[in-house]
């Protein structure tokens, strides 16, 4: 872990290559590429997280780069990063500006039209980050003064403050260059250099101080300016990454057999990742498959004209990913792959996810630094798009020249979950025929090397698309298992490098435990991860710095020693921590249908929010990733590797307990997504057996995953549905019987709400009982924060069940005869009218069109419209919401007031749903860019999701809500009007809300004053 990596960090590279025709400045067509190769060092090589990675490309004035500068400060508050790319102008009293798309270069005009370096000083004042560094690729950038320093001074100065660093490319009076035609400029393209291939003489993690004396030596050698630093306190220490090229020096005869080495106060590394795979950033410990790398390379300097993707095939566990990651990808850096210029073309390593399309979208706008939507629209409607895509990122990295010759390397790791993952066919075909058109579309050389790696069952898979029969045909590359000198190498090597000592015999015991050392048959081509971990386990049972074989047989060896962490980590738990664990596993694996069990990836916020504690599953996810049994990217989740679901036998017998309630709930996210695709068509609800199946899962208060609220609103429609289709098949045999009824009916509801006058006079609650039935059925929301929220199987809690306790008190019901009945909004009207639930509270907003045909009583709240972001969102109010796409609730007051926008403004692109849960599902998926509903929901949402933020900007009117009932219900709405106000003059509305929302809201001691009863005044 270095320094970059921790969450406090921010990272923002900022480069000007495009000017004004005026500007008097030449284009630096370099910068695009330097700043999305160094973007992508920083993230592989570093470990700094692509969330605190922000780019800026051509920004078009000194007040968005300012801007841009400020915000980062503020957000940071470990290590702040500022880098320049770009040209660097001097104004006639010999100050240093940084240019940007607007920079005049006349004397007089540089001041207004070019960011001050002392602007930028100013920013880094006010961070709270520990650790400052700006490094300045531009001309005259010796200039830069630090913020206590002089302006006499000829190099370098940051503030001698805690951990202040800059590092720039040039003298005060140099320029500084980029070669013509070159990827990268000179100073940065060094640095890349350094931070993928390492320096042969540098210790073995490269820090800023070696990172200065690397770029010192090689930059002169070659022609280029001598860069200048000054750093204060401690700062030249801050670790960048381990150094890929680092050998540890050869110990002199005498010392052969060495002693144990004493402490030096070193933290050490474990060069063995366990169940996860080697990446990019663990390159340099990746060792054993450097035979296949080259043949890997070979198969793609031969396919240079070829038309379709190379498709890498082997089991789970045969180390696929780590030899494209750790293995290609650092031959790629290292111009170790017979293509010329290899080593300068831009490569994306991404994994489908459930939305491949837009996972590709994303991470190509990286490089790009264009939006991804409009590619992501692009592409959905013409997949051979992508190429045109691909042609154009390569033609901006040559400075828009003619290319030839050049590709973009493009490897999707686990192409699988393309199947596993994505439930939208359209979205997964249009994916492979994206990819395909990259590898060559027939228009010219093909602009991509294609790789996509697949698990070996699932070839059939892949068969049944046209697209891929060619690669699947065409001699796919097949990964088996390594011999045994290849694994005596995969464990001796990264000991050696990390000055690791391993004990006479482990490697021998490791090798007869894999069954490598038979010379018949090989080990399991499945084994690789297993032993990976129990490397990892025996070196944390280490002896000062000797792997010993005490240690790994402590640990429980090849076979044994994942199902010994696991077990450990599991024991450790309390109960109800333990019930935890197991519902967390089984939500993240998919269960095969024709093949094996894969890893199933989820959102960190949504596995959290779906389990019934999310403070408990916070601390069991936590014990997990810090176990390596899970892995946590960003913002996803999933199990560290697939070799868990078999080498865990406790793990292994939750997931067949459960198959058959995981394979319904696989079945239904499906059917409920391809439903709400295709609008919601009827043809698409489950009815019969199947319905029968799903309902008894989804209620089923022992089951370890639950249905989210789109897959509530699909069973709830089809059985609605289901019980409309009945109801018109009986209603001419209950005619005659309807007919019979009718008379005695009449009494008892003329009884009912004119009772004699001796009871009125009484008003005994028991009298005033809805057509005199024995229990109450009040529709209410399951998943509203603060107003109403299913805590247990027919437990509800929130400000609304509790006033519809009291109501049902009023009109004589005790508890035991109220009955909760979960309803979805799209189908409160239907439920009522069709008397499945004789009253509902669920967030029932008062407006004109929701009042046809029905009685609404209340309001019994009101609440103002505001917006739900994301955290990272740069919006304040409406208005920065322009052309971005807000969720609202069909006929809510928030989506009458955004479609009231007047026509002088543009406003936002609109989602309607019906349901602000939905919405909420699509803000976590970012597949909106905003939330608009009332403050109490919000704020409920907000507290549960960290990564969200609600900004008050009230606007439009205040969303009231009310209890609804059947048209027909006169009496009924009288009395729940007079509850509603017993219940307020009581002082149960102020107790509730003090309880419920005051806390959600952070509001002030005094609650609101309670609404009005303007719907019991007619």
């Amino acid at each position: 872990m270095t320094r970059l990596s921790a969450p406090g960090t921010r990272v923002l590279l900022i480069g000007t290559g495009t000017h004004s025709a005026e500007s008097g400045l030449p284009p630096v067509p370099a910068v695009m590429g330097t700043l999305a190769d160094l973007g992508q060092a920083l993230v592989e090589r570093c470990g700094l997280a692509e969330e605190n990675l922000r780019v800026i490309r051509d920004p078009a004035n000194p007040t968005e780069l300012g801007i841009a500068i400020a915000q980062e400060a503020e957000r940071a508050n470990d290590v702040l990063w500022v880098y320049y790319v770009g040209h660097g102008l001097v104004n006639p009293a010999g100050e240093l500006y940084l240019a940007t798309v607007a920079t005049d270069s006349r004397p007089g005009w540089v001041a207004y039209t070019a960011l001050a370096y002392t602007a930028l000083r100013g920013s880094l004042l006010q961070t709270a980050a520990r650790s400052i560094v700006v490094v300045l690729d531009c001309c005259f950038s010796g200039r830069a003064v630090g913020v206590l320093g002089s302006a006499e001074e000829q190099e370098v100065d940051l503030a001698r403050v805690h951990g202040g660093y800059v590092l720039a490319a040039a003298a005060r009076d140099e320029l500084a260059l980029a070669t013509p035609g070159a990827p990268h400029t000179a100073f940065t393209g060094e640095l890349i250099r350094l931070l993928s291939e390492g320096d042969p003489e540098g210790p073995q993690q490269l820090t800023l101080r070696q990172a200065n004396r690397y770029l010192d030596r090689t930059l002169p050698a070659r022609g280029f300016p001598r860069p200048r630093h000054r750093a204060s306190e401690w700062i030249d220490d801050l670790a960048l990454c381990p150094n890929p090229a680092y050998r540890p020096p050869t110990l002199p005869p005498v010392l052969s057999v060495p002693a144990p080495a004493p402490d030096d106060g070193v933290p050490q590394v474990c060069p063995y990742p366990g169940l996860a795979a080697f990446g990019p950033g663990q390159a340099q410990w990746f060792f054993g498959r450097e035979q296949l790398i080259t043949e890997l390379a070979e198969r793609l300097a031969g396919r240079m004209d070829a038309t379709d993707p190379l498709i890498l095939v082997g089991p789970s566990g045969s180390g696929k990913s780590s030899l494209l990651g750790a293995g290609l990808l650092s031959a790629l850096g290292k111009g170790s792959l017979p293509m010329p210029g290899s080593r300068t073309w831009p490569h994306l390593l991404l994994t489908p996810t459930q939305h491949p399309l837009t996972e590709l979208a994303v991470r190509l706008a990286r490089l790009t630094g264009e939006p991804w939507k409009p590619l992501r629209q692009e592409l959905e409607g013409d997949p051979r798009q992508l190429a045109a895509a691909i042609r154009e990122l390569l033609r901006a990295r040559a400075g828009r020249t003619a290319i030839t010759g050049s590709r973009l390397v493009l490897v999707i790791d686990q192409f699988e979950e393309t199947f596993t993952q994505c439930a939208d066919e359209n979205e997964r075909r249009a994916f492979i025929r994206a990819l395909c058109a990259a590898a060559g579309d027939g228009d010219g050389e093909p602009p991509a090397l294609v790789i996509l790696s697949l698990r070996s069952d699932f070839r059939d898979h892949c068969a049944a698309f046209p697209e891929l029969r060619p690669a699947l045909h065409d001699a796919p590359l097949f990964i088996g298992p390594m011999t045994a000198p290849e694994l005596h190498e995969a464990i001796a090597q990264p000991a050696q490098l990390t000055g690791l000592t391993l004990q006479p015999g482990l490697i021998e015991v490791l090798l007869r435990d894999l069954g490598a050392d038979r010379t018949v048959q090989g080990h399991d081509p499945e084994a690789l991860p297993l032993l990976s971990h129990a490397l990892r386990a025996t070196w944390q049972r280490r002896e000062d710095r000797t792997l010993t074989v005490a240690g790994y047989v402590a640990a429980g060896g090849i076979r044994n020693a994942i199902d010994t962490t696991a077990e450990a980590v599991y024991n450790e738990f309390d109960p109800t921590e333990q019930r935890t664990a197991q519902s967390l596993m089984l939500r993240l694996v998919h269960v095969g249908e024709g093949t094996q069990d894969t890893r199933r990836r989820a959102s960190r916020t949504r596995l959290l929010h779906d389990l019934p504690d999310p403070d408990t599953a916070a601390t069991v996810l936590e014990n997990l990733v810090r176990a390596r049994l899970v892995a946590v990217e960003t913002e996803t989740v999933e199990i560290a590797h697939e070799a868990l679901l078999h080498a865990w036998p406790r793990f292994r017998k939750w997931i067949d307990d459960n198959r058959a309630g995981l394979n319904i709930h696989q079945q239904l996210a499906k059917d409920a997504d391809s439903w709400d695709r295709k609008s919601r068509s009827p043809a698409q609800l489950y009815r019969g057996s199947r319905l029968s199946l799903a309902r008894e899962w989804a209620t089923d208060p022992a089951r370890h995953t639950r249905p989210t609220s789109l897959q509530h609103e699909f069973l709830d429609a089809s059985t609605h549905a289901v019980r409309q289709r009945r109801r018109k098949l009986t209603l001419p045999a209950a005619a005659m019987c309807f007919l019979l009824l009718l008379t005695g009916v009449t009494w008892v509801l003329h009884d009912l709400y004119n009772p004699p006058a001796r009871n009125q006079a009484s008003e005994q609650k028991g009298d005033r009982k809805v057509d005199g039935r024995g229990t109450l059925a009040i529709g209410v929301s399951t998943d509203q924060p603060g107003m109403s929220e299913l805590r247990t199987a027919n437990t509800f809690q929130g400000f609304e069940p509790d006033i519809a306790l009291f109501i049902a008190k009023e009109l004589g019901y005790d508890r035991k005869q109220v009955v909760f009945v979960p309803i979805s909004p799209n189908i409160r009207e239907s439920a009522l009218r069709s008397s499945q639930v004789d009253l509902i509270v669920s967030d029932y907003g008062i407006s004109d069109t929701r009042k046809v045909g029905i009685k609404i009583a209340g309001p019994y709240y009101a609440s103002e419209t505001s917006l739900l972001l994301p955290r990272e969102s740069k919006a304040t109010n409406l208005k920065d919401l322009s052309g971005q796409n807000v969720c609202a609730v069909k006929h809510s007051e928030a989506e009458k007031a955004l479609k009231e926008t007047p026509p002088n403004l543009k406003g936002p692109q609109l989602s309607i749903v019906t349901d602000v849960a939905h919405c909420l599902d699509e803000l976590l998926a970012r597949r909106v860019d905003a939330v608009a509903s009332d403050a109490v929901h919000l704020a409920g949402f907000a507290n549960q999701h960290p990564d969200l933020r609600m900004i008050n900007s009230s606007f439009g009117a205040p969303e009231k809500y009310g209890f609804a009932m059947r048209g027909d219900e006169v009496a009924l709405k009288n009395a729940v009007c007079d509850s509603i106000a017993n219940y307020i003059t009581s002082g149960s509305w102020e107790r509730s809300y003090k309880k419920f929302l005051a806390p959600l809201l952070l509001s002030p001691p005094q609650p609101p004053q309670p609404p009005k009863l303007t719907e019991c005044t007619s």
